[in-house]
């Protein structure tokens, strides 16, 4: 069970396997690229705008997600107080899930050699 976002539930226990961490982490890239501003503390706020999670559902909404990384993703979304503005919580997002990802393909770079 994630801590961050409470909304979330397991997934159950039928077999149901969460996505690789790095292509979970590229969908979820491309679901915040679509938007040009992130909420702070919940998935949705029932007014068509979504934090960096709940972006990745509305986009990808039968996908499974390890509760680690939701965590991960949700503390990055909301290390900006909530008083940020909603573009500037996008930046940092975007900012850091392309650093992740820099990471994730110089690593693979680095294994393949």
């Amino acid at each position: 069970m994630t801590k961050l976002r409470r909304e979330c539930y397991d997934a159950g226990p039928n077999d149901l396997e969460a996505l690789p961490r790095d292509t979970a982490l590229f969908l979820i890239r491309d679901s915040v690229a679509r938007r040009k501003e992130l909420i702070f503390g919940r998935l949705h706020d029932g007014r068509g705008h979504h934090c960096a999670i709940g972006a990745f559902w509305a986009d990808n909404p039968k996908a499974i997600l390890t509760s680690a990384l939701i965590d991960e993703v949700a503390a990055v979304n909301d290390s900006l107080p909530s008083t940020a503005c909603a573009h500037d919580r996008w930046k940092k997002v975007n900012e850091w899930l392309r650093f992740k990802i820099k990471a994730l393909t110089a690593a693979n770079t680095v294994a393949k050699k």
